[in-house]
């Protein structure tokens, strides 16, 4: 299942089968949910589906793009603490191995301890709460929504508004993480950058040479603002939950979360400037350059 255009599909048959095929795919995976990354799956899928709809969200009229992003956000709220319990002990492994020269052998082990445990409760919560199933009606309901959805318009002109949206959004997030790296800010901008991404993945074939690149760029940086944003939420868990049995453990842990989100956002920052430099309307432009050539038939 190739998420991305076709080149003889119209707006509407290309957003309706990637919004059934990522639905499809996420429901897969939501019947695995024994395991935490599956439901870490399900939110992936779900995030492509948001950014789909968002390129032809002013072509359709917006009542029936508006439901499913609703309906998609309601599904991320249901499959949160369980994605959460399931990242945060990787998250605390990626933070070890990072400044393992510096670290003591085995550190933190009374945090890892409550960590795993911790995973174990929200999988047996999750899988003998309603969240399932909740989660598999929303899906399904946005697998039918998806067949009703009609682009009004055609070729360049159907996604041209919510290319350049999104690239403005994710502009202008920047810029207002750039004046202050607060949480909040880095965590919006992180939104309008996998947004963006997935975009991008969608329109690959249009210009392979040039999108392939600025797409695995977008990648970098989305992943780079999400470590950012896990080690936040990793900060906020443990120090709830460890301060009166870990104190010693729990200052290691502040003092290497400041230094690595230290890195993490200077290179967000760096990699950002690059990739939003343009004019939003000069990058939609010059995809919409790409996507006409890529469309006229050759002979």
């Amino acid at each position: 299942m190739a998420f991305h255009f076709k080149k003889r599909e119209s707006p509407t048959k290309a957003v309706r089968r990637l919004g059934r095929e990522r639905i499809g795919k996420a429901l897969d995976h939501l019947q695995k949910c024994e395991r935490l990354e599956a439901i870490h799956c399900v939110r992936k899928e779900v995030k492509k589906v948001r950014a789909v709809l968002g390129l032809v969200c002013e072509a359709t009229g917006g009542d029936t793009v508006r439901k499913s992003m609703k309906s998609l956000r309601a599904a991320g709220r249901l499959l949160r603490e369980a994605r959460d319990a399931h990242v945060r002990p990787r998250t605390l492994e990626r933070l070890v191995a990072h400044f393992r020269d510096r670290l003591p052998l085995n550190p933190l082990s009374g945090i890892k301890k409550i960590l795993r445990q911790n995973c174990l409760v929200e999988t047996s919560k999750f899988r003998k709460g309603e969240s399932v199933s909740a989660v598999d009606h929303l899906l399904r309901k946005l697998n039918r929504r998806a067949g009703e959805l009609k682009v009004k318009a055609e070729g360049w002109t159907a996604i041209r508004s919510g290319l350049r949206e999104s690239y403005r959004q994710g502009q202008k997030s920047l810029a207002v993480a750039r004046r202050e790296t607060s949480q909040e800010n880095l965590h919006q901008w992180r939104k309008h950058v996998q947004d963006l991404w997935h975009q991008l993945r969608v329109l690959g074939p249009i210009h392979p040479e040039d999108l392939r690149a600025t797409t695995e760029q977008m990648r970098t940086l989305s992943q780079t603002l999400g470590d950012d944003h896990d080690l936040v939420m990793l900060w906020q868990f443990v120090n709830r939950r460890c301060a009166r049995w870990h104190a010693e453990e729990l200052e290691l842990l502040k003092q290497l979360i400041e230094w690595r989100r230290k890195e993490l956002q200077a290179e967000a920052l760096r990699l950002g400037s690059r990739l939003y430099q343009e004019k939003p309307s000069a990058f939609c432009r010059r995809l919409g350059n790409y996507w006409r050539a890529w469309k006229t038939p050759r002979h």
